[in-house]
């Protein structure tokens, strides 16, 4: 047992138990204090929830008990080796029978009768989980009627009748269990993506091998070429050509300098770097991306749950149908082939391997789904709301134009703004001082910042080489004294810069609309979204300015967390709303709407928290594709349903008339649930 996570009320375990997910979820149930719990067999992961009552100390008594009940199970659960290895030994029992009765020989009768012998064995697991299910959960599953099935079939004498049914079952459950390993591969691979060492570097500047685990915040790593980083982290010496593509999905590796970001299980595949610890162990993104995988695994979609409630019911339908052709027919093979032939196994293999191979795709185009009832609410979006800055843009102000007044040039514009500017850490000013870069011109070195005063929201002034320098909005110079003229005012720029006094310039800034964002918008129509609206904080000209190019619906300016809560409950009256953003102020919204989606690299911890999807790269058509992912998983659901249903009424049918034998009705069966799980399973092509 190992503590994944904990916070009061809620504690996530790794458990690695013998006995079935059912079992061990109703048995933390009974413990007094928890009040829900959920255990996933493919992540050996159980998350539950409790009060006050409940004491985590008690915990490691509590598992002993635990282990112990597993104990008295007959082991672990079969595993695909030991299923193949059931199936091959049945298979060569009937070819055996086959052969006995097409050439007559002594002793059939015993031969029949040790068949019979082996299949209850074999059988062993299916009968303890049948008993259960009456002796203690007060059920029929689907279980009991195999076994009914079988028993019958060796009462009536029909050794290879009972044989098919159980190789049948027995490939059905195969099946199911390598969807499951399936869909659980991508969970696997991030769980090796997690670094076991790393290189700290000591205050003396040595170097030494640690284990990650013993990394703390703050701490020095280096990372050599070719090496997985162990941690989360800021660059502080060096440069690196680094591969993030299991982290965020880009497949082109990214150029690391100092003061950028690095994540736990990016590879370093050029270069090295000195990196400064700021995340571990599952604070990383890549920790955080594991657990959400596990939580997604452990949920279940509100289709799913009633597919299985409806499935479960049916299981007392068919065997009353059953008693029900014997009582009025008195034929006990047309009881019989009805007993085969249930619809539990089809409706809920398929629909589980549905919505995890669902998750299971996104994760791997680079999106973390919460849980299954996010995939379904996916398909249902009719309005989707973009917040401006981090989301439609990238977030990067850049000087798209410099205007000059008065006779001063761009140059001089240029080196007394970043010169000002340096001091600031407003978007604006960085976004001048990149300017400046590219024109290769250096700022002044400001040696007393306290000459060079900030007015906060408004602008900055000072003395730069002895000249009085102002830079800010046009109110703002305005305020400062700097005649400004009609005519300057006919262009709106976003920084206005005056130099003793006069008007010098003003640059027009603009942030830079993430690529493929308005291919994105145009294809979310045609997948049924009616209305895209955009919700900034910014100006209302700046927000027009990029409403315009990416062709949204609407656009609310000047918008405050609260408004944009405000709003998010307004459009839900009317239809599903997904709320995109990545900021902190976005985390209301995002929590509101009926789907929050945090997007993009710059995404902060508050609004990944408070929402349901969490894209980990810059790439705006993942959207798209989860929609289609989710209206594919619907329909997929949907087919399923249908097919069990239809096929295996049908089938019922047939055997009560005495059109089908019992191994017919079997081998129908079987073959529908195998098809269902089959067609889940495209999902993840």
């Amino acid at each position: 047992m190992v503590v994944l996570h904990s916070v009061p009320g809620r504690m996530r375990l790794y458990l690695d138990s013998a006995l079935p997910s059912a079992k061990i979820e109703a048995w933390f149930r009974t413990i007094p204090g928890i009040y829900s719990a959920a255990y996933t067999a493919c992540t050996k992961s159980l998350l539950f929830y409790y009060d006050q009552n409940f004491q985590p100390k008690r915990l490691h008594r509590l598992l002993k008990e635990l282990d112990k009940t597993a104990e008295m199970q007959d082991g672990k659960q079969p595993s695909v080796k030991k299923r193949l290895s059931q199936v091959s030994l049945a298979s060569l029992l009937y070819a055996l029978h086959w052969f006995l009765s097409k050439n007559p020989v002594p002793y059939i009768r015993l031969v029949d009768r040790l068949i019979g012998v082996i299949v209850l064995l074999l059988s062993a697991s299916t009968i303890k989980d049948a008993y259960t299910g009456i002796a203690k959960d007060r059920k029929l599953n689907s279980d009991f009627l195999t076994v009914c099935s079988l028993l019958a079939c060796l009462y009536l004498k029909q050794s290879s009748s009972a044989l098919i049914i159980y190789i049948m079952s027995t490939v059905s459950e195969l099946l199911t269990d390598m969807t499951t390993m399936k869909t659980k591969r991508h969970l696997e691979s991030l769980i090796k993506l997690e670094a076991p060492h790393a290189w700290k570097v000591e205050k003396d500047g040595t170097i030494h091998k640690t284990a990650a685990e013993k990394i703390q915040i703050d701490d020095l790593v280096k990372v050599f070429q070719g090496e997985r980083i162990p941690v989360d982290g800021v660059v502080v010496t060096g440069n690196a050509l680094v591969d993030e593509s299991a982290i965020t999905g880009e497949y082109k590796p990214k150029n690391k300098f100092p003061e950028d970001e690095v994540f736990s299980g990016s590879i370093c595949k050029k270069g090295e770097m000195t990196v400064r610890v700021t995340k571990t162990g599952r604070e990383t993104a890549l920790g955080r991306m594991i657990q959400l995988i596990e939580e997604a695994y452990s949920s279940k979609a509100p289709t799913q749950e009633y597919a299985n409630a409806i499935a479960e019911k049916m299981v007392g339908v068919s065997f009353a149908l059953t008693i029900g052709t014997y009582l009025i027919t008195r034929n006990v093979n047309r009881a019989l082939s009805m007993l085969v032939i249930d619809f539990v196994c089809g409706i809920k293999l398929s629909t589980a391997a549905a919505f995890s191979a669902a998750i299971g795709k996104a994760a791997k185009k680079g999106a973390l789904i919460k849980s299954g009832s996010h995939i379904e609410q996916l398909a249902d979006i009719e309005t989707i709301v973009l917040d401006k800055t981090g989301t439609i843009t990238e977030g990067k102000p850049y000087v798209q134009k410099i205007k000059c007044f008065n006779g001063f040039t761009p140059g001089e514009v240029v080196f007394y703004s970043s010169s000002l500017e340096q001091t600031s850490t407003h978007p604006l000013a960085h976004a001048i001082l990149e300017a400046a870069k590219r024109r290769g011109i250096t700022p002044a070195q400001v040696i007393e910042e306290s000459k060079i005063t900030e007015v906060t929201g408004k602008g900055l002034f000072g003395m730069i080489k002895g000249r009085d320098i102002k830079a800010g909005s046009l109110a703002f110079l305005q305020e400062q004294g700097v005649q400004i003229t009609e005519q300057t005012t006919k262009e709106l720029y976003s920084v206005y810069t005056a130099i003793d006094g006069k008007l010098a310039g003003a640059f027009l800034i603009q942030d830079i609309i993430r690529p493929g964002m308005k291919h994105t918008i145009k294809q979310l129509r045609l997948r049924g979204v009616k209305k895209v609206v955009m919700l900034t904080g910014d100006m209302l000209e700046s927000a027009n300015r990029i409403a315009r190019q990416v062709q949204v619906d609407k656009v609310f300016a000047r918008m405050l967390p609260e408004q944009k809560l405000r709003f998010i409950e307004k459009e839900k009256r009317k239809r599903k709303v997904a709320m995109v953003g990545d900021g902190m102020n976005d985390a209301p919204a995002l929590t509101k709407a009926d789907i929050g989606i945090t997007f993009g690299g710059k995404r902060t911890d508050l609004a990944v928290e408070a929402s349901d999807v969490v894209i980990s790269n810059d790439n705006p058509y993942v959207l798209t594709e989860l929609i289609d992912l989710s209206k594919k998983t619907k329909r997929t659901v949907k087919q399923n349903v249908i097919a069990t249903f239809v096929i295996n009424g049908g089938a019922i049918l047939l055997g009560a008339l005495g059109l089908i034998s019992s191994v017919t009705g079997a081998a129908i069966h079987n073959l529908t649930t195998i098809g269902v799980v089959l067609n889940s399973m495209k999902i993840l092509v």
